[in-house]
């Protein structure tokens, strides 16, 4: 190989030179970051994509033709890389088209960055996340409410759920114990997420849901499941100077259906209304666009 040889078989980052992902050249760095013994074992594989998630071959595969095509070096790019014996790693990628004995090549270092993304994604998540319960915040919230606006289906909806009469658990127990309800509860909201789903924390003894569900019934069969199983769960609170406690708390829920392309505030502000109304005509109740969906109530109310 051209005179860098020497230079790269002693560097400590990873090198492979490969055409078309078929290994020419590789160090002894890019032998341990792939899992391998030597730099001979390398030139033992067909191809390189076996080192990379297969999802992102299409890409690799465009990056590959477009720096060929222009000799110009790709952008850094960060990937997720799979070592020969199965062990995950994230890696950053930098390309340059070389001449390989009169061909075409592609030369790639590597970075291993996996510490680094870790430790960036987790202060991007902290950033993201209440302080006393960890569910996400609201900045959170309305990201995500943004993004799933992309989408019509399924439907989506979005529920405010507000603990009641939360100050008379601080006025009487004190504010360690009112933290610990909040959390209690928070977890109880959490478990009513799926996947994809968000619950979100929006301060005080307030949360907010945005959830999807394939209908309205659905939808509210869902968030009365929620309320009937704060209702029914009791909060226990160990004392040092006091008997235990067995604090009981219920929650009023106003929901809505988002529209497409709905902002926000706009949703909020109707979910709102449909919680002040909960609250307003007794509390522990569900109420959808303004109408009480609580089974019981709406019943007596009908009778």
């Amino acid at each position: 190989m051209p005179n860098f040889k020497d230079i790269l078989d002693i560097h400590p980052n990873p090198c492979v030179i490969h055409i078309n992902f078929v290994p020419k050249y590789a160090n002894n760095a890019f032998a341990r970051f792939s899992g391998l013994e030597t730099a001979e074992d390398v030139l033992g594989l067909e191809s390189i994509r076996v080192l990379f998630e297969e999802a992102h071959w299409p890409e690799a595969q465009r990056r590959y033709e477009r720096a060929i095509e222009t000799g110009q070096a790709t952008p850094p790019e960060v990937i997720n890389h799979t070592d020969i014996k199965g062990n995950p790693m994230i890696a950053q990628i930098t390309d340059k088209v070389v001449d390989w004995y009169g061909e075409k090549a592609m030369c790639t270092f590597i970075s291993v960055v996996t510490d680094q993304i870790k430790r960036e994604r987790t202060l991007r998540d902290m950033a993201n996340r209440d302080d006393l319960t960890n569910l996400f915040n609201r900045r959170y919230l309305t990201k995500q409410f943004d993004k799933s606006s992309l989408s019509s289906s399924p439907a989506r909806f979005l529920a405010m759920v507000d603990i009641d009469h939360f100050k008379r658990i601080n006025d009487s127990w004190g504010h360690p114990v009112g933290d610990l309800v909040l959390r209690q509860v928070a977890k109880l909201i959490e478990g009513f997420s799926d996947p994809g789903e968000c619950a979100s924390r929006l301060g005080g003894e307030e949360f907010a849901l945005l959830f999807w569900a394939d209908s309205e019934q659905q939808a509210i069969e869902r968030l009365e499941g929620l309320r009937k199983e704060i209702e029914a769960y009791v909060v226990r609170v160990s004392h040092t100077s006091r008997q235990p406690l067995s604090i009981n708390c219920t929650v009023s829920i106003g929901a809505t259906q988002i529209d497409i392309e709905e902002s926000f505030l706009t949703v909020s502000l109707r979910a709102d209304d449909s919680l002040y109304k909960a609250k307003n005509t007794g509390r522990n109740r569900l109420v959808f666009n303004g109408v009480i969906e609580t089974l019981a109530i709406k019943d007596a109310a009908n009778a």
